[in-house]
């Protein structure tokens, strides 16, 4: 018994030893982390930042951070920020955010408030840290401008993980629930109140192969993508819904190729959208209409329409009708 006393406190000594240890790296290394941010080309402050949770967590928490880059005018600013992992998983980090933030873009103050909103990300234990995964979800966020506009959503989610089995292909994904747009973008819109005030959803789901994994201690230079798989993009408000798939890939100086299947259920709704903005004069509706019809890939389906997007050399073809150059990813 003694034996095995002896033997619990010296493990626990050696565990004690390993937290502080690994706390004053952490408070060293975010320290010095800040310092080189804030000596480059981005301002960052803040006035506190402390590490505690023993025995088992590391808990670091910042307090009025601040975050600028002169050059786009771009300001952060957050009155408390938390970076939270598990002493024995130290590889493994979340980021918890305050209820109300501040981002300043140029001047335009936007505050941003959550019931809740949390990071997380995974790196592989490797001198370059490549990121395996990477989370952050808001509940209830909601965007206001200085003048009280709000764009409101129930939930948002972004994700990305290192598809198994593959170094630098990642699945994306991005979905936001009920959203409530500002009411100047939905009487720009929708100025006769055609739709429903709530939109359902909207979602992207992709694969996403790079020309070289994301590392955090790897090249400085931006990702670039070898090719990009849409697994699905959909929108859905009221009866209407647009949904995508397809696949796109860039040459060395950043030019598409590829193509993408587009359907739109109730897509005469959307029409009727664009002639109470102006944006179709009323008297083409019936043109615009005769000449989706000719264009529909699948005219055994009532009230969907569906058309082919294809990219060759950088210019894009909606069926037969030339839409100019696409966007280069480079």
């Amino acid at each position: 018994m003694r034996k095995l006393i002896v033997l619990v406190v010296v493990a626990a000594s050696l565990y004690g030893g390993y937290w502080f240890v690994g706390r004053s790296q952490i408070q060293y290394r975010l320290t010095e982390a800040l310092v080189q941010v804030d000596a480059g080309e981005y301002d960052l402050t803040y006035n506190t930042m402390h590490t505690r949770g023993f025995p088992s967590r590391f808990d670091t928490t910042i307090t009025d951070l601040e975050f600028g880059d002169p050059a786009t005018g771009l300001k952060y600013l957050a009155p408390i920020f938390q970076l939270l992992a598990l002493s024995y998983r130290p590889n493994e980090v979340i980021a918890v955010f305050p209820n109300e933030q501040t981002l300043d873009i140029g001047g335009d103050m936007f505050t941003i408030i959550t019931n809740d909103m949390r990071a997380s990300g995974k790196v592989r234990a490797s001198a370059t840290l490549a990121v395996q995964s990477a989370t952050i979800e808001a509940d209830n966020p909601r965007i206001r401008t200085q003048d009280g506009a709000e764009l409101a959503m129930a939930n948002l989610l972004a994700a990305m993980r290192l598809t198994p089995e593959t170094t630098q292909t990642y699945d994306v994904f991005l979905e936001a629930r009920a959203i409530v747009l500002p009411e100047d973008i939905r009487a720009m819109i929708d100025p006769q109140n055609l739709q429903p005030p709530v939109v359902q959803s909207l979602r992207f789901d992709s694969d996403v192969e790079l020309r070289a994994p994301i590392e955090l201690n790897g090249s400085t230079d931006p990702a670039q993508i070898q090719n990009l798989s849409l697994k699905e993009f959909a929108l859905s408000w009221g009866d209407m819904s647009l949904s995508a798939i397809g696949e796109v890939t860039p040459d060395d100086n950043g030019i598409l190729n590829g193509s993408i299947s587009i359907s739109a259920r109730n897509w005469q709704q959307g029409l009727d959208l664009a002639v109470s903005t102006g944006a179709v004069k009323d008297e083409r509706q019936f043109l615009v209409t005769e000449i989706a019809n000719n264009m529909d890939e699948t005219p055994h389906i009532p009230d969907t329409l569906t058309v082919t997007l294809n990219i060759v050399d950088g210019n894009m073809m909606l069926g037969m009708m030339p839409l100019g150059a696409a966007p280069v990813l480079r």
